[in-house]
């Protein structure tokens, strides 16, 4: 028999941007149980317990960042494949070659007639967040001295959702905000 305490909620996927909410909250949470550890002494004394514990809630907000794009990515993914079921449409957004929140616009636009408009500010934002998610992905939080990765590097620093020290580090605040965009965009989205 299950415990009382072991008892876990799920939404269905249309619904995934819900569990935002609850990234947030644990955000939240976390993050002042690690600032009420921050020792009151002076930087010499507690650089090391300081440095520790604000790495420890740089990979914890990284890591909700990357979790928060998949839940959004897959919310975009259950919408398009609810529409093309009720409208009973044979090609699937698997048949296209993009990928991710990519391949739910172009298959809205191509396939379902609707779609949105990329070029509005908050759909560039995104496509931005997608390029920060992508390189923390596939190279982690810092930078390589590559051509590559200082325009990358310059292109992050101009955003306001996240913050470089020089590594990508995020603020509750900007985790936020990042959840805010995603609801403006899922808005947009489905036309409201």
């Amino acid at each position: 028999m299950q415990k009382l305490e072991d008892t876990t909620f799920s939404v269905p996927r249309f619904l995934s941007f819900i569990d935002l909410g609850y990234l947030l909250e644990a955000a939240k949470a976390a993050d002042e149980h690690l600032a009420a550890k921050l020792p009151n002494c002076s930087a010499d004394d507690g650089m090391n317990v300081i440095g520790n514990l604000n790495a420890t809630r740089q990979s914890l907000l990284r890591a909700i960042f990357i979790s928060s794009y998949a839940v959004i990515e897959q919310n975009f993914d259950e919408l398009v494949l609810m529409e093309r079921e009720k409208s009973n449409i044979l090609l699937s957004p698997h048949d296209l070659k993009d990928r991710g929140i990519s391949r739910s616009l172009t298959y809205a636009k191509k396939v379902l007639g609707g779609g949105v408009d990329t070029k509005a500010a908050h759909w560039k934002d995104l496509i931005l967040l997608q390029e920060l998610r992508n390189h923390l992905v596939h190279y982690g939080p810092s930078f390589a001295d590559t051509k590559d990765h200082g325009t990358r590097f310059n292109k992050f620093a101009k955003s306001n959702y996240v913050t470089l020290r020089p590594v990508i580090c995020f603020t509750i605040e900007q985790i936020e905000n990042v959840f805010e965009l995603y609801m403006t965009c899922v808005d947009d989205f489905i036309g409201k």
